[in-house]
């Protein structure tokens, strides 16, 4: 395993809004963390709440449900360390028509971290980690849900890896007191060197089109092809929805080889289980406007989908990302912080400058490694 950065929530409760005994939050962790489970119900009522929470930062939420909700307007609040805080996750408005996900169908929600600048651990059924939480302000149906998956801010890497990485332990500990991780006391700051790693994944993803942890694609915009669609990001893991202009508004598609259309995740392709003519509104099906799409129908499908592999998964290059990701964050933190002209590099000390001139050198290379081997 790369690196010990998690892919699941340490805890998720279902609280029912009444009481704080533990017989009030319901733990459905280990419930939700594979498809094959049985589902369960969240968010019964409008007091109840859906409780995510894990012992470092994380940014994304993924729902697979088993039934859909009928739920009034969600609140969403982070733990602030004494209190919570209401904000707007951003997926919300990436939505072209502006609906908030509601637990109507499977989806995502985001927690940019520079939306929860106050966010700090808190203590809930005597777990004290950090935490989203969201509640309806009415429950006509409650949803229930199959799988909750969780991203990591941090998910090449964790901050205690690039201390490590960067062997701090002797810099920063004193007699009596050994100090293993970034803190709000260290220079830099955990919260910074968060900042820092999270800067390296980006770069990672950019730079080799490819990425080792989940993303959410909305609306991507593709002509209709019936030999099926080939989506655009690398490493598509399952379909959120498949939809078709209709001439007046976009009719969702029936997943499954017996249903309209179904999904290969080995070449990334939604093939079309019925032929079927696009809707035209020209006089005769014989013209070409009418047989492939023009007009209105031009683009007509419209497919949401998650994305992305698993960098404690992927044996060929999970462990290249890991390392690589320690050293892009271990060169933004040498470059911007002052640790004197010397750092630590195996059994020898060697100037600062060199060190990060060759961690620099590694990192192109490991960056055009990582993108060489990408299959158009």
């Amino acid at each position: 395993m790369p690196t010990t950065a998690s892919g699941s929530f340490s805890k998720i409760f279902n609280w029912d809004g009444v009481g704080t005994s533990s017989g009030d939050y319901t733990d459905i962790t280990l419930d939700v963390q594979a498809l094959n489970n049985t589902s369960v119900t969240i968010l019964n009522s409008s007091a109840h709440y859906l409780y995510l929470g894990n012992t470092e930062k994380f940014d994304m939420a993924i729902f697979d449900l088993d039934s859909a909700g009928d739920l009034g307007d969600l609140t969403w609040e982070f733990s602030n360390g004494s209190n919570w805080t209401q904000f707007t996750p951003s997926i919300d408005r990436e939505e072209p028509d502006g609906t908030a996900y509601g637990f109507t169908e499977d989806g995502a929600e985001h927690f940019p971290p520079q939306l929860m600048s106050t966010w700090a651990t808190l203590t809930i059924n005597s777990v004290n980690i950090y935490w989203v939480r969201v509640t309806a302000a009415s429950v006509a149906g409650a949803p229930t849900v199959k799988r909750i998956q969780m991203r990591a801010l941090n998910a090449y890497a964790t901050t205690k890896e690039v201390f490590e990485f960067l062997q701090l332990e002797g810099v920063y500990s004193t007699p009596g007191s050994s100090i293993t991780d970034f803190t709000s006391s260290t220079i830099p700051s955990k919260k910074s060197v968060q900042a820092y790693i999270a800067g390296a994944q980006s770069e990672i993803d950019y730079k080799t089109r490819k990425s080792w942890r989940p993303n959410v694609a909305y609306n991507e915009h593709y002509d209709f092809n019936f030999m099926g669609i080939r989506l655009n990001r690398r490493g598509a893991k399952r379909i959120f929805k498949v939809q078709i202009w209709e001439g007046d508004s976009y009719g969702t598609l029936k997943e499954g080889r017996n249903n309209e259309y179904f999904f290969n995740p080995d070449t990334g392709i939604v093939y079309f289980s019925r032929y079927f003519f696009l809707p035209a509104r020209f006089g005769s099906f014989q013209s070409l406007a009418a047989r492939y799409g023009g007009g209105e129908f031009i683009a007509p499908v419209r497919i949401s989908y998650q994305y992305g592999e698993n960098v404690n998964v992927d044996s060929r290059e999970g462990g290249y990302v890991h390392e690589l990701t320690r050293k892009l964050a271990a060169i933004a933190i040498v470059r911007n912080s002052d640790f004197g002209n010397i750092a630590v590099g195996g059994m020898d000390r060697v100037p600062l400058e060199a060190k990060v001139s060759g961690w620099h050198a590694e990192a192109q290379d490991a960056l055009e490694s990582l993108r060489a081997v990408e299959l158009f």
